[in-house]
Parts: structure tokens; C-alpha cells; sequence
């Protein structure tokens, strides 16, 4: 009986990290990177595309008008469910937060600095994804 619960605990586990590589390497791959690494904004995203295109000054405008109504109809459409969003982020944390506790006892000091470490870059990751959609 024991043993069928570590190997469920070590599957789970499998599951976990091979999710969180998958996320992160997903992520990685298809959202834009500046120069420095990081992600572009969509003002950088456009600044590189309007050179690439080789958009005339008075296209850039038009483009950025078009992309200043859509930001402004997005934070519109999402403004109303923001509250939710973030209740449901702050259980999606507690339960994270639990069964990381969970995890942390079947680990070795040694794996539980690497799920550490790879929460840090997770969380990093999802503030990221929070401050911009609050640009929006």
C-alpha cells in the first residue's frame, strides 16, 4: 500500500515537471523575445514590424490607431470579469500552493530547491502575464 502511493506520488510528480517544461517551453517558443530575452510589448512588436513592412509614416499612424481602439475595446470587454479572474487566480494559488506542500514531502533537499526554482520562474512568469493584461 505504501509503495502504491509513492509511485502515484512520483508519477504525479513526472506529471507536474513534464507540464512545466512543456508550458515553458511552449511559452518560450511562441511569444515574441526582445534582444535582452524578455517579451516584446506590443509597441515593440509594432515598432519591428512597421520597419520589416517598410510602413510609410502615415501608415504607422493608421496602424497604431487601429492597435489603440483594440486595447481599449479589449480592456472594455475584459474590465467586467477582472474581479473573477483574479478570485479564480487567488484559489488556482491555494490549491497550487497545496499540493506543492504535498510534493515538497516526497522530495529529496535536492528536488525540492529545483521545484523551487522552477516555481519562481512560473510565478515570475504569471505576474508577467498579469501586468499585461491590466495594460489592456
Amino acid at each position: 500500500m505504501h509503495q502504491t502511493k509513492l509511485v502515484a506520488a512520483l508519477v504525479m510528480i513526472g506529471a507536474f515537471v513534464a507540464g512545466g517544461a512543456i508550458g515553458v517551453a511552449g511559452d518560450r517558443a511562441l511569444r515574441p523575445a526582445s534582444p535582452a530575452g524578455g517579451p516584446v510589448d506590443s509597441r515593440t512588436f509594432w515598432d519591428r514590424t512597421a520597419t520589416e513592412w517598410g510602413l510609410s509614416p502615415a501608415q504607422r499612424t493608421v496602424v497604431d490607431s487601429l492597435m489603440d481602439a483594440q486595447r481599449k475595446k479589449m480592456s472594455a470587454l475584459y474590465k467586467p470579469l477582472r474581479p473573477t479572474m483574479d478570485s479564480v487566480d487567488a484559489l488556482a494559488r491555494v490549491i497550487s500552493d497545496s499540493t506543492q506542500d504535498e510534493l515538497r514531502r516526497v522530495l529529496t533537499p535536492d528536488q525540492q530547491k529545483k521545484l523551487d526554482a522552477m516555481r519562481a520562474e512560473m510565478r515570475k512568469r504569471d505576474a508577467d502575464r498579469r501586468a499585461r493584461r491590466m495594460k489592456l
